[in-house]
């Protein structure tokens, strides 16, 4: 025999509600006396009200939890174009950009192979799309950790390329988003239903010579 109580809570209170009005009006019939019929009305009515609070109280915080992503991602995305700015400043010294926290170029001058990019492990890929209309692309060794995700020796940056919804067959299937010099890159989207995208990526030297893909990671943006 199934259990007469719903399952969800608010199954629970619906039904909380109905049984209490049916019971203060006809619970005098099968001996319920004043007492025991305000205990079910003065019970019922706490578990509601504390439901309600509940649900309140959920509803704000995933809006909060909303506002606080976005306004992460607006500053972030400023934070980086002004870095970008910062970095391409003929009068910046490393000593400003270790002060500033930001990268500091290897300024290594060691003469390399020509072939040299096709040797190094290709970027690997990380995407962050908790923030709508937007997928942030972090590339490099150590994607995870951009406080130690320096570009590797002689790279200029990485070229992105992405598809929808399937990887493509053809070359000719890739899109490409540019050059970046900065990891992550910021894709701004604008779906009106699901859409999966594929992303894929390779080194540049300071040459324009291109390494090898990494393999493609995908991701699915909702609206």
């Amino acid at each position: 025999m199934s259990d007469y109580i719903p399952k969800t809570d608010a199954e629970k209170i619906a039904w909380l509600n109905h049984f209490t009005t049916w019971l203060l009006a006809n619970g005098g019939s099968f001996g319920f006396n004043t007492g025991d019929l305000t205990s079910m009305q003065d019970a019922t009515n706490e578990a509601t009200t504390a439901f309600t609070d509940n649900e309140t109280a959920k509803a704000a915080a995933i809006a909060a939890t909303a506002t606080k992503n976005n306004k992460i991602g607006e500053a972030i995305a400023l934070a980086r174009q002004d870095v970008r700015r910062l970095q391409a400043s003929p009068q910046i010294t490393d000593g400003d950009r270790g002060n500033a926290g930001i990268t500091i170029p290897d300024d290594d001058k060691s003469v390399q192979s020509p072939d040299y990019i096709s040797e190094i492990p290709s970027p690997i890929l990380e995407l962050d799309f908790s923030i709508r209309h937007q997928v942030i692309v972090h590339w490099g060794p150590t994607p995870g950790d951009e406080q130690r995700n320096a570009k590797p020796h002689g790279v200029s940056g990485c070229e992105i390329q992405y598809a929808k919804n399937e990887e493509p067959q053809e070359e000719s299937g890739w899109t490409t988003l540019g050059l970046d010099t900065d990891s992550p890159y910021v894709h701004h989207v604008n779906e009106t239903t699901a859409t999966t995208y594929i992303y894929r990526a390779r080194y540049v030297d300071k040459k324009l010579r291109y390494g090898s893909f990494g393999d493609p990671v995908r991701c699915t943006v909702s609206v």
